[in-house]
C-alpha cells in the first residue's frame, strides 16, 4: 500500500492535467487495485497475489507516465534526472540512455533563468512554503533551440526526489505575442484614424464604451459614471439635436434587422466642452441562430477635418467654376488622361453638352472622331513637352458651324515635375481670321498696284536720267552742266528711294511666327562674301516670335559689319540674359560706329551705300515688340543688340 501511495503522490501533478475521462479511468483502476490489496490474506499465496496486483498497477502508472501528453521527469536532490518519459526525449533531443542517471536538469535551462530555478529547487527540499510549484522558464534543447515551458513540479512525499511536468507553451506564447502585437497595432491604427468602438445590448437598451471611446467625446468613464450608458442618455447628451431623430431611426431599423449587415452613417456629436464634431459610424447587427438581432457593434470615426476639407473644396470648386464661367473665352481643366475636370459655361454651350455630363469624360463625347483625335494629340504633345503650347484649331460647334480657335494649353505639374493635368483657354478667332484674310487680300492688291506703279515710274525715271546724262555730255555752258549734274543726282536719289519701297512693302504682310534664331542667322549669312572674316553663331534652342523678315534683320547686321567694319577679323552672334528680357548680340572687332552717328543709323533719312537696311531692321523687329540698339565702343568694334521681351522668346520650347 505504501508503494501504491508513493506512485499516486508521484503522479498526482500529472493526473491533474489528464482529461476528465482519463482521470476517471485511472481512478477506477486504482480503486480496483486498492480493494484487491485490502482483501488479500497474509499468507504466501496472498502476498504473491498482492505482488501481482502491485505489478499491474505500477505498469498502469508507467503507461500513463510514458504516454502522457507532456514531458515528465523525476529529479534527484543533486539535480540528476533519474527518470524521463518519451516526450522529454523529444523535447530535449537526447535518448533516454543519455538522460537517465547522466544528465542534470540544469543543463536544459537557459543561463538567465538558472539561478531562479536552483533557488526554487533548494527551497522545495527545505519544505519552504515560499517554493513555487508552477512557473515558466526557457528550455535549452540539444540543438540549441530555446522553447518556452510551463513547469509543474513538486517533491514526492517522504523523499528528496521531485517530479516535474514540462508543458511546451512556445507556440501559445508566440500566438499570445502576435495577438498582443496585433491588438497594439490595431489600437495604434484606430488612434491614428481617430476610430473608437462600442457595443449595444439590445435587450438592456444600453451601450458599453471604453476610455478610448470617451476620449472622442472629451470625457472619461470615471466622469460619466462607468462604461455602461443607456441609449436614451447617449442620444440626449452626445448626439447633436438636429441629428437625434435621424439617428434614432437608423438604430431602430438596425435593431429590427431591416438594414444591411453593415451600414455607415454620418452625423454630428457634441463633446463635453460643447464643440461640435462630425463622425462616421459603422454599425453591424449580430443575430442569433433564429435570425433575431441580439447585439449591435459599432465603430465611430472622427471625420471633422475631412468634412471641413470637403466643404472647403466645395467652396473652392464653386469659386473656380464662377471664375471660369466669367471668362469670355472657352476654358477647361483636364487630368493627365485628358478627362474633363471642369469646363465653363461658354465651352459647354459651344459643344452643346451639359457641363455635368462633360466632367469625367473625354472630348469624344462632344467632338467628332477626327476633331477629338486632333484635340487629344495636341494634349499629348503639350504634356510631353511640359510647357505651354499655342495652336490654332477648328471645331464644329452645336450649331454645326465651324469655328477657328486659338488655344493655349498649359500643364499642371506636381512638385516632382510630373504632369497631372492641364488647363486650356480657347479664343474664337474666326472673325479675326476673316479680317486678316481680307487685309491680306487688300495688301496683295496694294502691293500689286505698288509694284506696277513702281515699275512704270522706274522705267520713266530711267529714261529721264538717260536724257539728263546725254544733255550733260552735250552741254558747253558750265552753269547749265552744273544744273544737269545736280538734276541727275536728285534723280538717282529718287530711284533709290523708289527701290526702297519694294523692300518696305513686304514688312507685316505675313503673320509673325516662332523662329529658331541660330538657324535663321545661319540661313541669312550663308551667301555673304566674308573673305578672311570668321563668323560664329553661339545660340542653341533659342526661339523668338517675330515677323518672317527676321532673316533680313540678321543679314543687314552682318552685311553692315562687313561693309563698314574696316579691318575686322571676326563677327559673332550670341545671346545674353538681361533682367526680364533676352539680348541677341551681333558683335565685331572693326572700327565701330562713331558716337555722333549712333542715334542716326536707324533713321530712314540716314543711309550709306546699304540703303535703308538698319531702318528696315528696326521696323521688322518692332512688329512683335522687339527693339535694336548699338552699344559698341568706337574704335573697338560695333555691337548691335536685339532686345527680346520675355513674352517673345523661349528656350528649349519653354518661355521664362
Amino acid at each position: 500500500m505504501e508503494q501504491l501511495e508513493h506512485l499516486r503522490r508521484t503522479l498526482r501533478p500529472l493526473l491533474q492535467r489528464l482529461s476528465a475521462e482519463e482521470q476517471n479511468e485511472v481512478a477506477a483502476a486504482l480503486a480496483g487495485v486498492e480493494s484487491g490489496i485490502a482483501g488479500l490474506n497474509p499468507d504466501i499465496t496472498g502476498r504473491k497475489r498482492a505482488d501481482e496486483v502491485l505489478r499491474r498497477s505500477e505498469e498502469r502508472y508507467r503507461m500513463v507516465f510514458e504516454n502522457a501528453g507532456a514531458a515528465i521527469t523525476v529529479l534527484d536532490a543533486d539535480c540528476i534526472i533519474s527518470l524521463a518519459n518519451s516526450k522529454f526525449e523529444h523535447l530535449s533531443g537526447y535518448p533516454k540512455s543519455e538522460i537517465e542517471g547522466k544528465k542534470r536538469w540544469t543543463e536544459f535551462v537557459v543561463p538567465e533563468d538558472l539561478a531562479r530555478m536552483k533557488e526554487q529547487h533548494l527551497l522545495r527540499r527545505e519544505l519552504d512554503e515560499k517554493a513555487e510549484t508552477q512557473y515558466e522558464f526557457r528550455f535549452l534543447s540539444r540543438s540549441g533551440e530555446i522553447r518556452d515551458i510551463f513547469l509543474s513540479v513538486d517533491v514526492i512525499p517522504g523523499t528528496t526526489e521531485s517530479v516535474a511536468i514540462l508543458i511546451d507553451v512556445t507556440e501559445q506564447k508566440r500566438a499570445e505575442e502576435i495577438t498582443r502585437r496585433t491588438e497594439a497595432e490595431l489600437t495604434d491604427a484606430m488612434d491614428i484614424a481617430r476610430l473608437v468602438k462600442w457595443e449595444e445590448d439590445l435587450e438592456a437598451q444600453t451601450f458599453t464604451f471604453n476610455d478610448q471611446f470617451y476620449s472622442l467625446y472629451g470625457t472619461t468613464a470615471a466622469r460619466e459614471g462607468g462604461n455602461v450608458m443607456s441609449m436614451e442618455r447617449y442620444a440626449r447628451e452626445f448626439v447633436h439635436p438636429d441629428d437625434r431623430e435621424f439617428i434614432a431611426g437608423v438604430m431602430a431599423r438596425t435593431t429590427e434587422g431591416a438594414v444591411p449587415e453593415v451600414q455607415q452613417v454620418e452625423h454630428r456629436i457634441i463633446r463635453r466642452d460643447g464643440t461640435i464634431r462630425h463622425i462616421l459610424a459603422r454599425v453591424k447587427c449580430v443575430k442569433d441562430a433564429g435570425g433575431k438581432p441580439v447585439k449591435v457593434y459599432g465603430a465611430n470615426q472622427d471625420i471633422t477635418e475631412r468634412k471641413r476639407m470637403e466643404e472647403e473644396l466645395q467652396k473652392k470648386n464653386a469659386e473656380l467654376q464662377t471664375l471660369i464661367d466669367n471668362i469670355p473665352d472657352l476654358a477647361w481643366l483636364m487630368d493627365a488622361e485628358s478627362r474633363f475636370i471642369a469646363v465653363n459655361r461658354k465651352f459647354a454651350d459651344m459643344v452643346g453638352v451639359d457641363p455635368a455630363t462633360l466632367v469625367g469624360n473625354t472630348c469624344d463625347i462632344c467632338f467628332g472622331a477626327e476633331a477629338a483625335e486632333k484635340f487629344n494629340e495636341e494634349n499629348r504633345k503639350m504634356m510631353a513637352s511640359k510647357g505651354p503650347a499655342v495652336v490654332e484649331e477648328s471645331f464644329i460647334g452645336a450649331g454645326n458651324g465651324r469655328s477657328i480657335f486659338e488655344t493655349i494649353r498649359s500643364p499642371i505639374l506636381e512638385s516632382s515635375g510630373k504632369v497631372i493635368g492641364m488647363v486650356g483657354i480657347a479664343r474664337d478667332i474666326t472673325q479675326r481670321k476673316k479680317t486678316e484674310e481680307a487685309v491680306r487680300l487688300a495688301n496683295k492688291k496694294l502691293n500689286l498696284l505698288s509694284s506696277i506703279t513702281r515699275h512704270d515710274v522706274l522705267n520713266q525715271l530711267t529714261v529721264v536720267l538717260g536724257y539728263l546724262r546725254m544733255a550733260e555730255e552735250q552741254a558747253t555752258d558750265p552753269v547749265l552742266r552744273d544744273y544737269l549734274t545736280k538734276m541727275g543726282k536728285a534723280g538717282e536719289m529718287a530711284r533709290r528711294q523708289i527701290e526702297f519701297t519694294k523692300e518696305y512693302q513686304e514688312i507685316g504682310v505675313r503673320l509673325p511666327r516662332w523662329q529658331d534664331v541660330g538657324s535663321t542667322i545661319e540661313q541669312a549669312t550663308k551667301n555673304l562674301d566674308r573673305g578672311e572674316v570668321t563668323l560664329s553663331v553661339d545660340l542653341r534652342d533659342v526661339e523668338v516670335f517675330a515677323d518672317p523678315l527676321l532673316e533680313k534683320v540678321f543679314y543687314n547686321m552682318a552685311e553692315n559689319a562687313l561693309r563698314h567694319g574696316g579691318k575686322l577679323t571676326k563677327i559673332q552672334f550670341f545671346a545674353e540674359n538681361s533682367g526680364d528680357c533676352l539680348r541677341i548680340v551681333c558683335e565685331d572687332d572693326g572700327v565701330g560706329v562713331p558716337a555722333s552717328e549712333k542715334q542716326n543709323i536707324f533713321e530712314r533719312k540716314y543711309f550709306k551705300h546699304t540703303g535703308f537696311g538698319l531702318f528696315i531692321a528696326k521696323e521688322v523687329l518692332a512688329i512683335t515688340g522687339l527693339s535694336i540698339r548699338e552699344t559698341g565702343t568706337p574704335g573697338e568694334g560695333a555691337r548691335f543688340e536685339v532686345l527680346v521681351p520675355a513674352a517673345a522668346y523661349r528656350v528649349n520650347g519653354r518661355q521664362p
